[in-house]
């Protein structure tokens, strides 16, 4: 089972994921991916990039931004911020 935290960092990630692309919330069950989700293409994926930046108050390190493509790969890549903090 998840922990309080993990599911409200991962709610986090899709709501700032939504936001950034401006698309209406997703069936729960259609998960949120580049190249899958309306808008997010390359141009798409700068601005959820930014987005996340301002949302959790961090940098992503350059040769990270290619291996954001969902929430699970977005939760992990944050999560191995915060241990390296």
């Amino acid at each position: 089972m998840a922990s309080f935290s993990e599911t409200t960092i991962k709610r986090r990630i899709q709501e700032t994921i939504i936001r950034a692309l401006g698309i209406p919330a997703p069936d729960p069950s259609t998960p949120l991916r580049m190249g899958s989700t309306p808008g997010w293409d390359s141009m798409g994926h700068m601005t959820v990039v930014l987005e996340l930046e301002k949302e959790f108050g961090i940098r992503f390190p350059t040769h990270r931004l290619p291996e954001l493509v969902d929430v699970p790969s977005i939760e992990r890549t944050l999560q191995g911020s915060q241990e390296t903090v």
